[in-house]
């Protein structure tokens, strides 16, 4: 199937928690959240598309120009923001689980669901990427700095989610309908 929408089934309430997607770029976020925004009627908020909107640049540029501390202030203020609204579909930008204060708003104004990928995949996906400068650039061996981050990160990623969803060799529909799967089983607020 291609990374597009299809119906997953079922309606979870749009006032309810938010719907919080965590991983690694290219995992799926993006995709799987436009699906979902979809299929439950409610806002999809792309961080790192809403902070390129602020500044009118790529992310690549505004990290090349004002750097990863900066970045990752914008970050905070954003998830300080959404963690007070209810009812979104929310993708994250792929370090956001690096501050700690950002996991904690996170897990208490939603359900954090990590979608995983193997390196692999990841690469895969980023080599397909349409718009590949928006992304910030990977230096070198590309499949050997995901495996690196991914290490670095899984730790993180895992304590953050209230779920996982494995992404690897699966549809953006399958994924987006085992999410769809778990809101049903948790109820619309929890």
């Amino acid at each position: 199937m291609a990374w597009g929408y299809s119906p997953c089934g079922g309606h979870v309430g749009s006032h309810s928690r938010n719907v919080i997607l965590i991983g690694y770029r290219g995992c799926g976020k993006t995709t799987v959240g436009m699906l979902l925004s979809r299929e439950l009627g409610r806002p999809f908020v792309d961080m790192d598309l809403s902070i390129e909107g602020k500044y009118g640049l790529p992310l690549s540029e505004i990290i090349k120009r004002f750097g990863w501390e900066h970045f990752r202030k914008e970050e905070k203020a954003q998830v300080l923001h959404l963690s007070k609204k209810s009812g979104l579909v929310v993708a994250t930008g792929g370090g956001v689980v690096l501050d700690p204060v950002n996991v904690d708003l996170l897990r208490a104004s939603g359900w954090v669901f990590l979608l995983w990928a193997s390196p692999e995949e990841i690469v895969r996906r980023l080599a397909s990427d349409p718009k590949p400068l928006r992304r910030p650039p990977l230096k070198g061996d590309l499949l050997g700095e995901v495996r690196e981050v991914l290490r670095e990160r899984e730790a993180s990623y895992r304590k953050a989610a209230h779920f996982v969803v494995e992404s690897t060799g699966r549809s953006p529909e399958e994924v987006a309908g085992e999410i769809m799967q778990r809101l049903r089983e948790v109820g619309p607020n929890g």
